[in-house]
C-alpha cells in the first residue's frame, strides 16, 4: 500500500512538473521572431519564451528607436538562454564571424517584486537593457561615427555616443569649460567638485535608469545637456541639478539598496521635467492635487494642507510641489502600486503625461497636455 502511495505521489510530481514546463515554455510569436532576425539580424535558439522574446525586442527597440540612422546593420547573432548564474549575466563569444549570446534566464525575473507585470516593468529592466545596450555597441555597422570611435579599441566613447544619441547628454569631464563653468556655479553653494568621467558600468547604470521614461521624455531638448559626476561627497546632497546638468556624486554608484539608487537618479531626471516639459498650467493643476499653497512665512515658499499618508515619501511632502512630483515620478516607475496607494489622483496625472510621451511626443507638446488631462 505504501509503495502504491509513492509511486502515485511520483506520477502526480511529474504531471504537475510537466504541465508547468509546458506552460513556461510558451513559445515566442513567430512575428517576434521574424522582427528580431529581420531588423536585428538576431535569431533565437529553442529555449527562448514568449515572455522573454517579446522582452528582448522591445528592449532592442527601446535602444534603436531613436538612432538618426533608420536601418541597423548588425552581424548575425545567435541568443541562448542559460539556467545557470553567469559573470555579468551574459557571455558573448565569436565563432567564424557569428555571434553566440548567452543570457541568465533570472534576468527577466521581475526586479522590484511590488511592481505588477506591464510593459512599462518589462521595458524597464536595467539587466537587460544592459546586456543588449552592450551587444548593441559592439555591433552597429552602419553608423559612421560608431566605427571611428571604435578605432580607439574600446567602447567607451560609443556608450557616451548612446547617451548623447538617445538622451541629448554629454559627459563633463575634468579641465574642459563646461566643468569649470559648474565649477563656478557650484561655488555659490560652496560645494567641492572634483570631477569623474565615470566608469562605463556607472553609465551603463545611468542609462539603464532614464530608459525607464517614455521615450518622448528621454531628450527633453535645451533642459538636460550634461551629466557630471563628481568624486567628492557632499553635505548638500547626493545629487542635484544645476543650469542643464544633473550631478551626481560618486557615493550615489554604491548605495547599497538599488531601490534608493534607482529612485535618487530618476528623481533628478524628473526636476528637469518640471522645469522644461510642465507648463505653468500644469504645475498649478499638480500643486492643487497636493494640497499646496504658496505660503511665504514656510522657508521653502510653499505649505501644504494634506495628511503625510497622501504623499509617497515624506520628502515628497515637506518642501515644494517639485519634490514632490519628482518623488511622485520615481515612485511611478519603480512602484506603481505604491503611488496609487497614496494618491489616486498623482497617479493619474502623471500615467496621463506618460502615456502622451510614450508615443513620441516632444518637449513643445507640453503647451498641449492641459487640454488633455481634462
Amino acid at each position: 500500500m505504501i509503495r502504491v502511495i509513492k509511486y502515485t505521489l511520483l506520477l502526480t510530481i511529474l504531471i504537475l512538473q510537466s504541465g508547468c514546463y509546458i506552460f513556461y515554455f510558451e513559445k515566442p510569436d513567430e512575428i517576434t521572431v521574424s522582427q528580431l532576425k529581420q531588423k536585428y539580424a538576431v535569431s533565437l535558439d529553442d529555449g527562448w519564451t514568449k515572455k522573454e522574446a517579446d522582452s528582448l525586442l522591445m528592449t532592442f527597440e527601446s535602444l534603436c528607436q531613436q538612432s538618426e540612422t533608420p536601418n541597423h546593420t548588425m552581424y548575425p547573432s545567435v541568443w541562448k538562454i542559460s539556467n545557470e548564474d553567469l559573470e555579468d549575466d551574459v557571455q558573448i563569444e565569436s565563432v567564424k564571424d557569428l555571434k553566440h549570446v548567452t543570457m541568465s534566464r533570472d534576468v527577466f525575473f521581475p526586479e522590484v517584486p511590488e511592481v505588477k507585470e506591464s510593459q512599462e516593468a518589462s521595458r524597464s529592466n536595467e539587466r537587460l537593457f544592459r546586456i543588449v545596450a552592450q551587444f548593441v555597441t559592439d555591433n552597429w555597422t552602419d553608423l559612421s561615427a560608431v566605427r571611428r570611435l571604435l578605432k580607439d579599441g574600446t567602447d567607451r566613447y560609443v556608450i557616451e555616443l548612446v547617451l548623447k544619441e538617445m538622451h541629448g547628454l554629454s559627459i563633463v569631464r575634468p579641465s574642459t569649460p563646461e566643468a569649470v563653468k559648474m565649477e563656478q556655479e557650484l561655488r555659490k553653494y560652496r560645494v567641492p567638485l572634483r570631477v569623474s568621467q565615470g566608469t562605463n558600468e556607472e553609465l551603463m547604470m545611468l542609462l539603464s535608469m532614464y530608459e525607464k521614461f517614455p521615450k518622448g521624455l528621454h531628450n527633453i531638448g535645451g533642459g538636460l545637456k550634461y551629466l557630471l559626476i563628481n568624486e567628492q561627497p557632499s553635505a548638500r546632497g547626493s545629487a542635484w541639478i544645476g543650469k542643464f546638468c544633473v550631478e551626481y556624486t560618486k557615493p550615489v554608484f554604491h548605495i547599497k539598496n538599488r531601490h534608493q539608487f534607482r529612485r535618487i537618479i530618476l528623481h533628478e531626471k524628473a526636476h528637469f521635467l518640471w522645469e522644461y516639459t510642465l507648463n505653468w498650467d500644469l504645475r498649478a493643476e499638480w500643486a492643487k492635487i497636493g494640497g499646496w499653497q504658496k505660503d511665504l512665512k514656510n522657508r521653502f515658499g510653499w505649505s501644504n494642507n494634506r495628511s503625510q499618508k497622501e504623499f509617497v515619501t515624506a520628502y515628497a511632502g515637506s518642501k515644494n510641489p517639485n519634490e514632490d512630483w519628482s518623488e511622485s515620478v520615481a515612485y511611478y516607475l519603480l512602484q506603481p502600486d505604491r503611488l496609487r496607494s497614496c494618491s489616486l489622483a498623482k497617479y493619474e496625472f502623471i500615467d496621463k503625461v506618460m502615456n502622451l510621451y510614450s508615443k513620441g511626443g516632444g518637449r513643445y507638446e507640453s503647451l498641449k497636455l492641459k487640454s488633455l488631462l481634462h
